[in-house]
């Protein structure tokens, strides 16, 4: 198909940026390589704010390295040299796992902890993060399709046998997809692996009729299997990278997925790892099914729309709204702890919370590693005193258990890991929920959580 028959205008700038600007991979990918060591070393070594903020100061790096080998691979930058590409692909990124966060307020598949307290700084830093999700797919694809025969990749088949579309597939596929959604949400404990592939089925149809060159379904049927199978083995490296990063994270997300909360690689229970080559095909599908509205760029060279500037702002403002109200909802639903400050040690007087500060003790983790008698002496306060805020503060710090948890196991009797350690899960959790006041506070996969993590640094102690 021409540019004609899809109204297409001509070559924007930042195609043309990226047609005649000559790669030089190594220029960026060296000091993206070196900012990336030093992000990682700064987080296991605890040093901020690499320890606070470290999926973001990994993932940037890492994009510019992915890009960079795209850019030695095909003699092309794919998202360096195309500002308006890379930030409407950034843009998108962010809203559309807004709407997976939504979606995980019905399932509760996930929660975050140790989040940054500042409100500002929380959702600034949760939209950045999100950014990257798209961007880390889409360039994956890229990787495994350039260099190979005809620019489709030597990596994967690049042919089979065609097949013929017709409505009563589009429709299928559209039901499908409902019946997906509503299984998903209705039953979240069985149906919950659906949500996964929902909006492929359902974008699809709809892709493939406007333009077959945009759709998967286009694809498969012309016999052009690359795409797609890029696309499922880029997710599922790209999945590994994302798990890999949030595993000694202190900002992180933790799994609490039904029947799978054993054998897991780094946070992601085994099974789980089927999910990521799928919602590739979801990031696709939803990112052309954009371009189609007339609100996104396009990914493909010299093929960018002129979008019309009311239906940018329209679709920004509708993306902005979305964006906040999404966030209002993680904080009720799927965020289960900030970062604790020394002023969340609930046992100290502000007077002796000041002379922490003084002595610079700067959170509640350096606290948990304290020696009762040195912190007894800084304090000014007896050493069984200092006992109990060094067990308050190592409650505080377990696997992201946070201040407000941590309280809630001091009212009803558990004062320390130890005795966390030797509770029954289901007995305190019940008891915890009886006297909370927040949603979603000590949920049974969450206090299993808890117990487990006890367990472990018991047993390590």
């Amino acid at each position: 198909m021409t540019e004609v028959a899809h109204g297409l205008s001509e070559t924007r700038p930042d195609d043309d940026l990226a047609a005649t600007v000559r790669p030089r991979p190594l220029s960026l990918a060296i000091p993206a390589l070196a900012f990336l060591v030093l992000a990682s070393a700064g987080m296991l070594l605890e040093v901020e704010p690499f320890i606070s903020f470290f999926y973001m100061s990994a993932w940037y790096p890492t994009l510019i390295l992915l890009d960079s080998a795209v850019a030695a691979r095909t003699g092309r930058y794919y998202l360096i040299t195309r500002p308006r590409f890379a930030l409407s692909l950034l843009g998108w990124s962010a809203v559309l796992w807004f709407f997976f966060e939504v979606i995980n307020f019905r399932v509760q598949n996930w929660y975050y902890v140790s989040l940054p307290p500042d409100l500002p700084v929380r959702w600034l830093g949760i939209a950045i993060a999100f950014a990257t999700v798209l961007p880390a797919i889409f360039l994956a694809e890229r990787l495994l399709e350039g260099g190979g025969r005809g620019g489709r990749g030597a990596f994967v088949a690049d042919r089979w046998p065609t097949f013929k579309v017709g409505r009563g597939l589009l429709r299928g596929l559209f039901v499908a997809g409902v019946a997906f959604v509503v299984l998903s949400l209705w039953w979240p404990r069985i149906f919950f692996p659906l949500i996964w592939g929902a909006l492929t089925l359902l974008l699809e149809p709809w892709n493939y009729s406007r333009d077959r060159d945009r759709s998967l379904v286009g694809d498969l049927a012309a016999g052009r299997p690359g795409r797609f199978l890029r696309l499922l083995v880029g997710g599922a490296f790209i999945g590994f990278i994302w798990e890999l990063y949030n595993i000694e994270a202190r900002a992180k997300w933790i799994y609490t997925v039904p029947g799978f909360e054993s054998f897991k690689l780094f946070e992601m229970p085994l099974l789980g790892f089927v999910g990521f080559p799928v919602l590739a095909l979801d990031c696709f599908v939803v990112y052309q099914s954009l371009v189609l509205a007339g609100v996104a760029v396009p990914p493909e060279l010299g093929r960018n729309r002129r979008i019309p500037p009311r239906r940018v702002l329209g679709a920004a403002a509708a993306a902005v709204i979305f964006s906040l109200a999404a966030l209002v909802g993680m904080d009720r639903w799927n965020t289960d702890s900030t970062v604790p400050r020394l002023d969340d040690l609930w046992l100290a007087e502000p007077a002796a919370i000041e002379r922490l500060a003084a002595a610079r003790y700067d959170d509640l983790f350096q606290l948990a590693e304290s020696s009762p008698a040195d912190l007894a002496k800084t304090a000014g306060v007896t050493p069984a005193l200092a006992q109990s805020w060094i067990d308050a503060a190592q409650l505080i710090t377990l696997r992201g258990l946070g201040a407000r948890n941590a309280r809630l196991l001091w009212e009803i009797g558990i004062t320390s890991v130890d005795e966390l350690a030797g509770s029954d899960a289901e007995q305190i959790g019940a008891q915890i929920r009886a006297i909370a006041v927040r949603p979603r506070s000590a949920t049974p996969p969450k206090v299993r959580v808890w117990v487990e993590a006890a367990r472990r640094a018991s047993t390590a102690g």
